[in-house]
């Protein structure tokens, strides 16, 4: 035992007095409820050296203590002690291989890093200001953040997820769950993964898929954790990870409001407001957007005002800088080829419009048709719907193929989203890809006068 003072020897001296205050619980009986070894938790009072942070509350948890009382207390204890820390997981024979950042918590624990599982941060973020300020306010359920494809519901995660993630100290989990398949979504595997990431060595993970996901949500209310789940398509594939936690935060990303969980906070997300859509244009093309702005804005009702088109269009665009913004826009004034050409590397704005169309039942797919045949851009309930079919509606709104019209119970169409439907194959359900309206290799500017970028475009992709 160190007795030789200093911050370290004096933090050690308080957690032996915590354990003598709950009645010296043995360190066996501790370590059962602290998922750290006896002799880990042991050595966090020896005061030679400063326990990991996880430790150090691992040991106050199994006492009783206030976690965050003993947070603020292992922060001033790292400041001022100016020791390595140390404090191996159990079954991890690799000690701490670096130390905390001043006021900071370690990076590495027991030789496995601290999970920081987010993709990357969305660097070209556009708007959102209201949505980001409702996320932020004071709440410790769960958030769903819902939208039809394309509309940025995934930056708008991932932002608000970094915002979080620096008080969050005990690191970020991130899945993307994706569509159902036959078999199902393996949320047991999922969630041993988690806790793996979370430093649970392998023969301390239930096998039982209850008690694995019971120790998984003990874990998030013990912690300060970040979780993002993304694609998530029901409320089954998630529910089990869904947990009543003070101290972490999930979010998680579907195209559906996902209205069978309870206890959640919901956030649905509608296209940019136009202003927001050509600021994103102009910061990717500054100045042909500069030079054209009605050219910009354009665009931007085009690509209907969603995220993922605006991103595919400017990437393409500014692959090609012989194209100005008017060529662009004259050619792509046709919903069905703007659709064949939005399309970039593994990004297709028809292949994820497929992907919600799938998910749409027999009768809902029926009813798009029909509709999708209907001239008017915006559908009265009362005139252009039939009777009988709100749960229907329901779920096309919910998929992303029917948007909210301008009048009351009104709905409406996105030239996307037509085009789309009415380009279907059924056999098939995507049609092949066609020539697009800018060849690929095209050594010099495609010029012209209207006939001719008229004869070009029929030529191109008809």
């Amino acid at each position: 035992m160190d007795t030789t003072g200093g911050a370290v020897a004096e933090f050690a001296s308080r957690l032996r007095r915590l354990r003598a205050d709950a009645g010296s619980p043995t360190y066996r009986d501790m370590a059962a409820s602290a998922m750290y070894s006896a002799s880990v938790l042991s050595s966090a009072a020896n005061g030679h050296r400063l326990p990991t942070l996880q430790v150090a509350l691992a040991y106050v948890q199994a006492c009783r203590g206030d976690r965050e009382e003993w947070r603020r207390r292992w922060l001033v204890a790292a400041a001022g002690g100016g020791v390595p820390v140390v404090g191996p997981r159990p079954a991890v024979p690799a000690a701490e291989s670096q130390g905390p950042g001043p006021g900071g918590p370690p990076k590495v624990v027991g030789g496995l890093p601290r999970p920081a599982q987010l993709p990357p941060r969305p660097h070209g973020f556009v708007g959102r200001s209201a949505e980001l300020v409702r996320l932020a306010g004071p709440c410790s359920s769960p958030v769903v953040i819902s939208g039809p494809v394309g509309v940025g519901k995934s930056e708008l995660a991932l932002r608000h997820a970094y915002d979080l993630s620096e008080q969050l100290v005990d690191g970020q989990l991130y899945a993307d769950l994706g569509p159902l398949t036959e078999t199902g979504y393996d949320v047991p595997g999922l969630i041993g993964g988690f806790l793996s990431a979370l430093g649970v060595p392998p023969e301390r993970i239930p096998a039982v898929p209850d008690q694995r996901a019971g120790l998984y949500r003990s874990l998030l209310s013990q912690r300060k954790l970040l979780v993002l789940l993304e694609n998530v398509h029901c409320e089954r594939q998630i529910r089990p990870l869904l947990g009543d936690s003070e101290t972490s935060t999930t979010i998680v990303v579907s195209r559906t409001s996902l209205l069978g969980l309870q206890n959640v906070r919901r956030l649905r997300l509608e296209p940019l407001p136009r202003a927001d859509s050509v600021e994103l244009i102009t910061r990717a093309l500054p100045e042909r957007a500069q030079a054209d702005p009605a050219g910009a804005d354009r665009l931007a009702q085009l690509c209907g005002d969603l995220p993922l088109a605006l991103d595919i269009a400017t990437r393409k665009l500014a692959a090609r800088p012989d194209i100005t913004l008017r060529l662009a826009v004259s050619r792509l004034d046709c919903p069905v080829t703007l659709l064949d050409w939005l399309a970039v590397g593994d990004l297709s704005m028809r292949e994820a419009l497929n992907s919600a169309h799938l998910e749409l039942s027999d009768r809902a797919s029926e009813l798009l048709d029909l509709l999708a045949k209907r001239p008017e851009s915006e559908l009265r309930t009362e005139e252009s719907i039939p009777a009988g079919s709100d749960d229907l509606i329901d779920e096309l709104v919910d998929a992303g193929m029917l948007g909210a019209g301008l009048r009351p119970g009104s709905h409406r169409f996105d030239p996307l989203v037509r085009a789309f439907v009415s380009d279907r194959d059924p056999a098939h359900n995507l049609l092949p890809r066609r020539e697009l309206p800018f060849p690929r290799m095209r050594p010099e500017p495609l010029t012209g006068g209207s006939a001719g970028r008229a004869d070009q475009l029929s030529s191109g992709a008809a």
